[in-house]
């Protein structure tokens, strides 16, 4: 069955034309434009399905080999030049959801005003989109210390070289990414590109996040698995008191055609109310080789690493598609002061076969270690979209 799905998916995710013809077309998703383009909106989907090979005592759930990761649909456009909406839906597991929702101001002069139930600006694997990750999953430090979507307002500015956003949140609670009631957040994140050359061959990204977040009165819980979906948590802190918390991130990216790196420091320091504190820290360094030649965009929209457009598609197009590799190395520690969540290291080797732009099949071995627990982990995603 998940073959058949796959396949009939994939070719839904063929290679668009180079040029959009009349006001219906297809280009990373299918869009329709209003009169003189003034308004427009795009339609996006993918789903993510996982098989996994993993030790009895790594599995999240005994009995569960497989599992679709994500299954989404998207809503994205313009109202007008100065008004611009996303919505997205989440279908996992046959509830559907609202995962994500937000309307943005901009004008030229002043800076961009946005609204509505969005990542916070922390991070940069966690600001960059799962259609895009390098590796089946995001780094376990940015599992555990980065805080996700949230209810906020946030202000944000791009430039060359400098960009900039921050906000204040408050935790979600009925949403598909559920989370504490009535902690409260003020978060922001500097971007400073000193490298960009006009063909996109070559960037240099840095970045600053930090937040201040008021958990006194739900308390904080950080957690990771190791990068790995189908395996439960490795490192938990279980929920935690804590009268405030607050996180920093240290953020770093160069790409040099084919060739990307990608590190990150994660930080966070839990403060409880008779003044005992927790200094929990996090990070990973990962690089990949686009074996055919390619190279990846870069997206001013989230200032993280984008899609990978295939110059030759299986599908579509009858090509060998495009062939990555990767490895990264993280190290998530849950444990000083009155928190003992564990400490967890993983090693991950990726390959990934792009048969097209939106449609790829992923093979990550992870090998892990937790408190003296270690393990090689297997997993294989395909990964379809529209």
């Amino acid at each position: 069955m998940f073959l058949v799905a796959s396949i009939a998916l994939s070719f839904v995710a063929q290679e668009p034309p180079a040029e959009p013809e009349g006001s219906l077309f297809y280009r990373d998703g299918l869009w329709a434009e209003g009169r003189e383009g003034l308004s427009r909106v795009r339609l996006k989907g993918r789903w993510m399905h996982d098989w996994g090979d993993l030790d009895p005592n790594w599995r999240d759930n005994p009995a569960e080999l497989d599992q679709t990761r994500r299954l989404r649909l998207l809503l994205q456009g313009e109202w007008s030049p100065q008004l611009a909406f996303k919505t997205q839906g989440e279908f996992k597991g046959g509830d559907p959801s609202l995962l994500e929702w937000w309307l943005d101001w901009r004008t030229p002069a002043r800076p961009a005003v946005r609204f509505g139930h969005f990542r916070e600006p922390f991070g940069l694997d966690a600001r960059t989109s799962s259609a895009h990750l390098t590796f089946v999953e995001r780094a376990s430090p940015t599992q555990a210390l980065t805080f996700g979507r949230n209810r906020g307002v946030e202000v944000h500015r791009s430039g060359v070289p400098f960009s900039w956003e921050a906000g204040v949140f408050r935790e979600s609670v009925g949403m598909a990414d559920e989370g504490l009631l009535n902690n409260k957040a003020i978060t922001g994140r500097v971007i400073w590109l000193p490298l960009r050359d006009v063909e996109g061959e070559e960037v240099l990204h840095f970045g600053l996040s930090a937040t201040y977040r008021d958990t006194q009165a739900d308390g904080i819980r950080l957690s990771a698995d190791p990068e790995v979906h189908l395996a439960r948590n490795g490192v938990d802190t279980g929920l935690v008191a804590a009268d405030s918390t607050s996180g920093l991130a240290l953020e770093g990216a160069w790409q040099r055609k084919a060739l990307t790196m990608q590190a990150e420091l994660l930080f966070a320091n839990l403060v409880r109310a008779d003044g005992a504190d927790a200094a929990l820290r996090g990070g990973y360094l990962q690089a990949s080789r686009i074996l055919t030649g390619e190279r990846r965009s870069y997206r001013d929209s989230t200032h993280s690493m984008g899609r990978l457009p295939v110059a030759q598609p299986t599908l579509g197009g009858g090509g060998p598609g495009a062939w990555e590799l990767g490895v990264r190395y993280s190290q998530t520690d849950l444990r000083d002061g009155y928190v003992d969540g564990g400490v967890m290291d993983n090693l991950t080797l990726g390959l990934t076969w792009h048969l097209n732009s939106d449609t790829r099949w992923m093979v990550n071995h992870v090998q892990t270690s937790s408190d003296g627990d270690r393990a090689g982990l297997l997993l294989i995603r395909l990964h379809s979209g529209f």
